[in-house]
């Protein structure tokens, strides 16, 4: 089966997107593991309609084109975000207003449907937020206990 490229889409997603509608795609990558497992699960991602605050999943384009859903760790006070995807633990600082594309709203994972006001999943996001600073040593002790096990 041929992939598409998320750039082919993107004038589909940003004309839908302009006009209030919604655009659900399959994510691919690893960067939002746990929440998000690549070519499995489904983001809905609707139109930007207020500020974007810390725990948002936005979706949006680097300067070099490529297309990224990272969460929100940090809103800066000149206005830019700094992002972090939840199997990372480096940041992409400095991203403004105009790279972002639309917001996730609701997702399909392991065929089950949530949106951004599950309990749970706010419990998750704030959580994992908060576990950045600690996540690369969880990462490597991961990584260990795999080689040893």
């Amino acid at each position: 089966m041929n992939k598409i490229q998320l750039a082919d889409y993107y004038p589909l997603i940003k004309e839908t997107l302009d006009n209030g509608g919604t655009f659900t795609l399959t994510i691919t990558g690893t960067s939002m593991y746990p929440f998000i497992v690549g070519n499995r699960d489904r983001v809905t991602l609707a139109p930007i309609t207020g500020e974007l605050k810390k725990n948002d999943l936005p979706l949006y384009r680097r300067k070099n084109g490529t297309f990224v859903l990272h969460r929100i760790v940090k809103v800066n006070k000149d206005g830019t975000y700094t992002c972090c995807g939840d199997h990372q633990w480096w940041l992409e600082k400095g991203l403004h207003r105009e790279q972002m594309i639309g917001i996730a709203t609701e997702y399909v994972r392991k065929g089950k449907k949530l949106t951004n006001k599950n309990l749970l999943y706010k419990f998750y996001r704030m959580t994992w937020t908060w576990l950045l600073r600690y996540r690369k040593y969880f990462f490597a002790l991961r990584s260990k206990l795999a080689r040893i096990f």
